[in-house]
């Protein structure tokens, strides 16, 4: 009886091993940090897919070539026009990333969101990736919140054109998500930006970020207030990231200050592209920090490329803020509003199923 049931055990043992193996597999390939190529030898259909796209890659490689020289040659002629030029670059990218976009490794990468934004292959598969499901949330969030239309009118603006991507001084590698709740001391330092677009050309562009909830008293209602104005930033598909010091500053930037006693403050960042295609210079100009954001984009000429926003209520590092940056007493609209404990940070209803 004994020998039995150690050979039931024997038996049982050895198939779940047997099964769980390419678990196992699958789990490691998923945890490498590294692309490791398939062995060749093993599977002929394997190597023959290998040697085609190999092949396709190293044709589409001189072609990349032969447009790299064409560019070069129109750039320095002195005599191509700038449309001329444009179509170039265009021709040079798309078969750049041709040459590489069915290589196993740079699928690898993209899928493990790493993107080497040095190569056009990972320029665009960013892009693509961004097409689809964060584009959706980000614009489910812009109207579930009403950050449109309460700013912008959505039939105006439409879908933005490029990725506009957060990130607070402190965790610079760290993308806020849209519509996250943060400390308001988080954001005291002004955050970083990133636009990820599809132009080659560079183009200038005009960064706002406005808080949309400052309480006005009087009327028993909101407002919007600017924070901050940065205009003629540089971005192209190759530059994605501009500091203000690139641009000029309308408006220094004012850390989020959401007043106690008043809910959960929306705060915007609106990267508008400059009138005639990004080529216009604005001018240093006046700008109110009570002014409107869509008459200051009509005014000059501005259209959305990119959007993007958090979420921030009072807590006692605001007080400082008014002290010392906005040199004067905190205001008090009455008792800070309980938060609710089945809300999550990313403002999410915390699922209250275990096994959900």
């Amino acid at each position: 009886m004994n020998s039995a049931r150690r050979a039931l055990t024997l038996a049982r043992f050895g198939r779940k091993a047997a099964t769980s193996q390419p678990r196992i597999q699958t789990l490691c390939r998923r945890l490498q940090s590294t692309y490791v190529r398939p062995a060749t030898g093993v599977n002929p259909a394997y190597d023959e897919a290998v040697k085609i796209i190999d092949a396709y890659a190293a044709k589409k490689a001189a072609e990349t070539e032969v447009a790299a020289k064409e560019l070069a040659q129109a750039q320095g002629s002195g005599t191509a026009t700038e449309a001329q030029i444009s179509a170039l670059k265009k021709k040079w990218f798309d078969l750049a990333v041709e040459a590489e976009i069915n290589d196993p490794e740079v699928l690898w990468s993209a899928k493990q969101g790493k993107y080497d934004l040095s190569r056009p292959v990972f320029l665009h598969l960013r892009e693509q990736a961004w097409r689809g499901r964060p584009l959706e949330i980000l614009m489910q969030r812009l109207l579930q919140m009403f950050v449109l239309p309460d700013m912008l009118d959505p039939r105006d603006v439409g879908t933005p054109s490029a990725q506009l991507n957060i990130a607070l001084a402190g965790s610079p590698d760290s993308v806020l998500e849209p519509g996250s709740i943060i400390d308001p001391s988080e954001a005291r330092e002004q955050p970083e930006i990133e636009l990820v677009k599809s132009h080659e050309d560079s183009r200038l562009h005009t960064l706002v970020m406005v808080d949309l909830d400052e309480p006005l008293e009087m009327q028993q209602t909101f407002r919007e207030q600017f924070h901050w104005v940065v205009a003629n930033l540089p971005f192209s598909k190759s530059q994605s990231k501009a500091k203000p010091a690139d641009g000029l500053t309308l408006l220094p930037y004012v850390p989020p200050h959401p007043a106690k006693g008043t809910p959960n403050h929306r705060y915007a960042f609106v990267l508008f592209e400059q009138g005639e295609n990004g080529s216009s210079t604005m001018e240093s100009v006046e700008v109110s920090r009570d002014s409107v954001l869509r008459s200051f984009a009509a005014q000059h000429d501005l259209r959305l490329a990119g959007i993007s926003f958090f979420r921030a209520s009072w807590n006692e590092s605001v007080d400082d803020v008014y002290r010392d940056v906005l040199k004067q007493a905190p205001p008090n609209f009455g008792e800070a509003p309980t938060p609710r404990s089945d809300i999550g940070p990313d403002g999410r209803k915390i699922n209250v199923y275990e096994n959900y």
